[in-house]
């Protein structure tokens, strides 16, 4: 069989990189130049030694990207002080490694091995990358390599080409798009000014699978839109359609005009709207209303509304385009979402100087659901059952169950929902990815006498492990946890002996706050499953795990899957012995709550410990965006308010009515 280098993507969980990466391969034989470790038999790596003193992978990279990170697992074997390691990329020398003190130990066979986890980071631009390795000086030096990992550094999505991550850092751009020389960013013209990087280019308007984030200044896809409905795109079907003036309803049928070579629905006057019923749409849904509205004899910017059954508000179009012929019109992009009703009426009309004319086209109404997938909705971002082929997960849906949760039924429970009031506090080491562990290693755990990216076995990458030399010793401390009565504490755990000698009298110690929680008896290359449950309720937290080893042993263990959690007081209670409101020992005095609720309008926030607003106008909410109940002087549509015929009091935030015309 021949050694097979494994590409492929993968969207780190942290921070959505492309990592490629070559993993073990159970298949590889001794033919192939892989060789397998005898103590440990789950280690097998690629083997330069004299006879073969280089080799090299090659890969391409389809993201834009201006520097790459590269990591790779060394196993330094023989006399290996002082030889260098030469690392090329694109045939260009980039580095030439090597080590200084020889901290080997016996750990794959009876000769000491040395393990380093290596790391650079380089400047590279090119789709195809060449990552070559080569002893300089292979006299009784042999190297195992394994566990490649290239991480691109990602430009900005409006760069085809870049020098950093930033939209001001651009080289090149995608197709229609300027490079200013003043700012270095990625324009689109005046004559497309969308964005869409599925395209590949600068367009006219978003497809209609996609939507005009102004934030992010580019067409986005959206996963959550459903029941799209297409008007006026070629095929003029009026049905449904009807036209209002002056409070009469007529038929729509066949009102067509062409200017410019543009079919259009209209010429309609400022005292005529048009109208439309959708239904089917479901509780906590929003309703997205897109059109292209022509205004024509006039240069005045007009006032466009559109009304969903009570709710008329004036829209603000995305952009526009003024087209100066004889037969010239301005071209109106607008862009409206609103909470949807099981029927929703439409209307949609024109205000401005009595002269002008006006039409429409390419109208796409649809709806927005809670989550991708979801089958009903508990709120306006929480769903509550998902579509056949999804398992819920924590108000999302999801193809399978995530870390630190296990399938009941079609519903994947997280660890956090097994007990009352939970919030975890760090997760980490639960995959394969080394800047996952870098950002939630050296950042959150401190470790000593220990390779900082942790070790490579048997399919799973563990903190620790492999040592160097010395103990090991893990510490990570937490401050100002929020109020909470419990610690809750689970890890997969690993450890490796590599002596022959009983190695039962080895072990690893956690403590929580200078007391011991537990200590773990080593099995050899076994994983345990850990856990801790401990009464906790200060503030501030320090954990701590060291190994525990016997004379004249080498011992280490390696962490997975690690999930520290906290059981919280009930809302309001500063401290608690129990999650009830009649565990509490002590409230929290809050000028927004009382006899230990928040009042009306507000609710209690978790991450800020106090009652905040509702949505505006909203009585009693469900968070932050889902309205239950408004406030009297505010209308209710869907889970939103809306103040009708007046205006909101910036200090009292009621609605307060128009006073009537003379």
């Amino acid at each position: 069989m021949q050694l097979i280098l494994v590409i492929f993507g993968i969207l780190a969980c942290m921070n959505a990189l492309k990592v490629y990466q070559e993993l073990s391969d159970p298949s590889l034989t001794q033919s192939s130049k892989i060789m397998r470790c005898s103590i440990l038999s789950e280690i097998d790596y690629y083997y330069l030694s004299q006879t073969q003193p280089s080799v090299n992978y090659q890969m391409s990279i389809a993201e834009s990207h201006y520097a790459v990170d590269i990591f790779v697992d060394f196993y330094l074997i023989g006399e290996f002080v002082d030889k260098p390691i030469n690392i090329l990329l694109d045939n260009i020398l980039i580095d030439s490694y090597s080590v200084r003190y020889d901290y080997s130990v016996p750990f794959c066979d009876t000769k000491p091995t040395q393990v380093i986890t290596y790391f650079k980071s380089y400047i590279h631009y090119q789709q195809d990358l060449n990552l070559a390795f080569q002893l300089e000086n292979s006299i009784g030096f042999s190297l195992g390599i394994r566990n490649i990992q290239v991480i691109p550094k990602l430009c900005h999505e409006s760069c085809t080409q870049c020098v950093g991550p930033q939209k001001n850092q651009c080289r090149s751009c995608y197709i229609g798009a300027q490079l200013s020389k003043k700012t270095n960013e990625c324009k689109c013209p005046s004559t497309s000014l969308y964005l869409s990087v599925q395209q590949n280019q600068c367009i006219r308007k978003c497809e209609v699978s996609e939507y005009f984030d102004q934030n992010l200044d580019r067409c986005i896809f959206d996963d959550k839109m459903e029941q799209v409905s297409q008007y006026f795109w070629g095929n003029y079907d009026f049905t449904g359609w009807s036209m209002i003036e002056n409070g009469v309803t007529q038929s729509l049928f066949n009102k067509f005009y062409m200017n410019m070579n543009v079919k259009i629905v209209g010429q309609f006057f400022v005292s005529q709207s048009i109208n439309y019923k959708f239904s089917n749409a479901f509780y906590y849904h929003s309703l997205r209303i897109r059109a292209d509205i022509y205004i024509f004899r006039s240069q005045l910017h007009p006032s466009i509304y559109v009304q969903v059954d009570k709710i008329q508000k004036l829209v603000t179009p995305l952009h526009s385009y003024n087209e100066t012929e004889s037969q010239g019109y301005i071209l109106y992009h607008i862009d409206y979402v609103i909470d949807a009703l099981p029927i929703s009426n439409i209307t949609i009309s024109v205000n401005s100087d009595e002269n002008i004319l006006w039409g429409i086209n390419q109208v796409i109404i649809n709806t927005v659901n809670c989550q991708a997938n979801c089958n009903s909705c508990k709120s306006k971002l929480v769903c509550n059952a998902c579509k056949a082929g999804y398992y819920l997960y924590q108000g999302t849906c999801v193809t399978s169950c995530p870390s630190y949760s296990t399938l009941e039924g079609q519903v994947c429970k997280d660890a956090t929902e097994q007990y009352p009031l939970t919030t975890y506090l760090l997760r980490a080491f639960d995959d394969n990815i080394i800047s996952n562990f870098i950002v939630k290693n050296p950042r959150s755990i401190n470790s000593f006498y220990q390779n900082q990216f942790g070790t490579f076995y048997n399919g799973v990458r563990y903190f620790g492990g492999l040592k160097d030399t010395g103990n090991q010793y893990f510490q990570k401390q937490f401050t100002n946890l929020p109020p909470h009565y419990k610690i809750l504490l689970q890890l997969n755990l690993i450890t490796f002996e590599f002596t022959q000698q009983n190695y039962s009298s080895n072990s690893v110690s956690i403590s929580i706050d200078t007391q011991t929680a537990i200590k773990i008896s080593s099995m050899q290359s076994q994983v345990q499953q850990v856990s801790v449950d401990k009464a906790h309720s200060s503030n501030n937290l320090t954990l701590v795990m060291m190994s525990i080893s016997q004379p004249n042993t080498y011992f280490s263990f390696g962490i997975s899957n690690l999930n520290i959690m906290i059981q919280r007081c009930a809302p309001l209670c500063r401290t608690c012995i129990g999650p009830s409101q009649n565990d509490c020992t002590e409230w929290i005095i809050e000028q927004n709550s009382q006899n230990q609720n928040c009042y009306n309008g507000f609710i209690f926030d978790i991450e800020q410990q106090k009652c905040v607003l509702c949505p505006l106008g909203c009585q009693k909410c469900l968070d932050q965006i889902t309205c239950l109940k408004c406030e009297d002087t505010f209308t209710q549509q869907g889970s939103s308010c809306y103040c009708l015929n007046g205006y909101v009091d910036e200090f009292t935030l009621d609605c307060i009515a128009n006073p009537p015309s003379s």
